[in-house]
């Protein structure tokens, strides 16, 4: 599954429109069946993968020290 996280998402978004233009051309039932089912399988990792937000290099999640953060807000009282 680690490999998988590494794919991005743009090579994803070309190897759908490759099986797209696959499906075009006259395949057997068994060929078809094949490149629809590795279609679906690619479209779910794309909703995936667009539903975590990731959005190219940035991935990193930002750390920051809340109490400082709302403990110098003007509006804390301590309680």
């Amino acid at each position: 599954m680690k490999k998988i996280n590494t794919i991005k998402l743009k090579s994803l978004k070309q190897t759908q429109a490759f099986y797209l233009w696959e499906l075009k051309k006259d395949l057997t039932e068994s060929e078809r069946a094949k490149f629809l089912l590795a279609l679906n399988s690619i479209e779910k990792i794309i909703k995936e993968k667009e539903g975590s937000g990731e959005k190219g290099k940035h991935k990193k999640f930002i750390v920051y020290d809340h109490k400082t953060v709302f403990h110098n807000n003007k509006g804390y009282r301590g309680y």
